[in-house]
């Protein structure tokens, strides 16, 4: 490390602690912004994945389903047939069915609350991947359905086995699952693929909504992708990937809530970034006169430009440390809400990356003042 440098950042943290008050309310400022900035994009991130998690976990590789189906909950039938042609295709391991419809649920005060019907074969897919009570085996029994446990007061359901029913049918609880969201007022309760039948009667026998695939391993998806498109027509084949894009694509671009997300996380960038940049340039203000007494000693000004570098990445640092712990807090307690506040590694990066430009951008336009000072002013 060049001695000068070493005296620039030796400097730069003198100048910093000299002041312990200043320096923590800097901290706590840029922590403020860069947490903003994070839980705003970690709701975003949080409500994609809530969007997308029946998808993502079910174990499946394609989905067979109508037309430009915008989303998970918005498919609509298809024949039966397309199930066992989807099974007949080279490289398909298996194939299972999957319902999606709307239903009446009515509690046993007589409240009715509209719900996400999934019905579910026996693989499962598009069903709940973690059990907190019962077993989902418990769906192949008649007239029986698994709920996710953060929506059992939404239900009324206060404990197994309770009996409560949907349009004339009843429904008793076999299981209790946990991580299935939803950020619309409609929970998802999930049954077996014949009772989902019975339960909603705008279904025929031969109708299904999606017919799923897992393909042989070592077989590339996108080459029974195109077979099975080939194969069959009037309806559309997407991987598991390109689905999850497509629903949430709708749910972003095409509804209201979607694009007031979109728009809140950039919101909080910017308002993250103006925050940054004005706390950090109000602390070089600050030290005019230190900097004008090491012009006076002889230190020259790329050396003070050094100085504002250094203290804007242990600022920036630090704001950013502190800003992680808050939302790790935030994302602990969100947990067990409709939308809980996650992130992705390239989206964290790209933040603390942002935030590591911001500081140093509010640090280049501080140094303009910097560069301004007169060292004749010590004398004065």
């Amino acid at each position: 490390m060049p001695q000068a440098f070493r005296e620039a950042a030796f400097l730069g943290k003198r100048m910093l602690l000299h002041k312990p008050g200043r320096f923590f309310a800097t901290v706590i400022g840029v922590g403020i912004a860069f947490f903003l900035a994070t839980a705003q994009f970690g709701l975003l991130v949080g409500w994609i994945n809530t969007n997308t998690a029946l998808i993502r976990h079910s174990g499946a590789d394609l989905w067979v389903m109508a037309v430009q189906a915008p989303a998970f909950d918005y498919g609509t039938a298809i024949p039966r047939q397309r199930l066992y042609q989807a099974r007949s295709i080279e490289g398909v391991e298996w194939t299972q069915p999957v319902f999606m419809g709307w239903n009446i649920w009515q509690r046993g005060d007589g409240r009715r609350v509209n719900i996400e019907l999934v019905g579910v074969d026996r693989k499962y897919a598009a069903g709940p991947w973690m059990m907190s009570s019962g077993s989902l085996e418990s769906i192949r029994r008649p007239n029986t359905v698994v709920v996710d446990q953060l929506y059992l007061k939404t239900l009324g359901i206060g404990r197994l086995g309770e009996s409560f029913e949907m349009i004339g049918e009843r429904a008793t609880i076999g299981g209790i699952c946990r991580g299935v969201r939803t950020f619309t007022a409609s929970p998802f309760v999930f049954t077996s693929v014949e009772q989902e039948i019975r339960y909603d009667k705008r279904y025929r026998d031969d109708e299904i909504t999606y017919a799923v695939a897992g393909c042989q391993p070592g077989v590339p998806v996108g080459v029974v992708q195109a077979r099975m498109q080939r194969a069959m027509a009037n309806v559309e084949v997407l991987t598991t990937q390109q689905f999850c894009v497509r629903s949430a694509k709708y749910w972003m671009l095409e509804t209201g809530v979607g694009i007031t997300v979109v728009i809140t996380a950039f919101l909080g960038l910017a308002v993250a970034t103006v925050i940054t940049s004005q706390t950090l340039f109000a602390i070089t203000h600050d030290h005019l006169p230190n900097y004008a007494t090491l012009l006076a000693l002889g230190f020259s000004r790329n050396t003070l430009l050094s100085i504002v570098l250094v203290q804007s990445v242990v600022l920036g640092a630090c704001g950013i440390a502190l800003g992680t712990l808050l939302f790790g807090s935030a994302a602990w307690a969100s947990v067990r809400t409709p939308i809980p506040l996650e992130t992705t590694p390239l989206v964290f990066a790209l933040l603390v990356i942002g935030s590591f430009a911001t500081s140093l951008l509010a640090s280049l336009m501080s140094a303009r003042a910097v560069f301004r000072v007169d060292p004749i002013t010590v004398f004065r």
